[in-house]
């Protein structure tokens, strides 16, 4: 089979990348799967998060997980911890999702200042 991005290629990306989960921080990893013309492929993504991800320098992450812990920054405010709070895999699913997006802001506030789009 003919793959339009090979595991080796993906996972060589990976590797040059040096990016973490932006939702857990976890290593990426190469995930088969089809592009939008169902063409076999491989993308990155986190087996954690069960999510294709783009990955973020650590710092982002760690800035992004202590500030959502902290309760300082929440990025999607229609998600109240208390009520993810019921369960541990509700909690983590919370802060998992509420520190990538506040990694990818973090992100893109980074890369303005840099004077990069």
């Amino acid at each position: 089979m003919e793959y339009v991005v090979s595991k080796e290629v993906c996972e060589k990306l990976i590797a040059e990348g040096g990016k973490v989960c932006e939702g857990c921080g976890r290593e990426l990893v190469a995930i088969e799967t089809v592009d939008n013309s169902n063409r076999p492929t491989f993308w990155q993504g986190c087996e954690h998060c069960q999510c294709f991800r783009q990955g973020v320098d650590p710092i982002y992450f760690r800035v992004a997980r202590q500030l959502v812990e902290d309760g300082t920054i929440i990025p999607y405010g229609h998600m109240c911890r208390k009520d993810y709070g019921k369960t541990p895999e509700n909690l983590e699913y919370y802060f998992d999702s509420q520190t990538a997006g506040l990694s990818r802001i973090i992100k893109q506030i980074h890369l303005l200042i840099e004077g990069k789009p």
